[in-house]
């Protein structure tokens, strides 16, 4: 059973986060330069993952750092539509979260 926060129910926030981790690990490809891999993992695992942190912080801090990977000109272009997709999600569910 998920509990509710604020109005919303975090079991469906944490699906949310946990599928937009899952296609962010799509970045962890030998064709992605090696610091464009690191800010991928440090993103979902020192942020998005990090149950520790409040939920506003994780979301804004991993969609920050998803706008440094999508800037970096060493991003192989096919990944940037998936970038915008993620951030776009990400920004959705931190409204959600921050509406109710």
């Amino acid at each position: 059973m998920g509990g509710r926060a604020r109005g919303i129910c975090v079991t469906d926030i944490e699906d949310r986060i946990q599928q937009i981790a899952q296609v962010l690990g799509q970045l962890d490809d030998r064709q992605v330069p090696r610091n464009i891999r690191t800010l991928s993992n440090d993103a979902v695992e020192k942020w998005l993952l990090n149950k520790d942190k409040e939920m506003d912080l994780r979301l804004g801090m991993t969609a920050s750092i998803l706008d440094d990977i999508f800037n970096d000109a060493n991003l192989p272009i096919h990944y940037g539509p998936m970038c915008l997709q993620i951030q776009t999600a990400l920004e959705t569910i931190l409204a959600e979260f921050r509406r109710s």
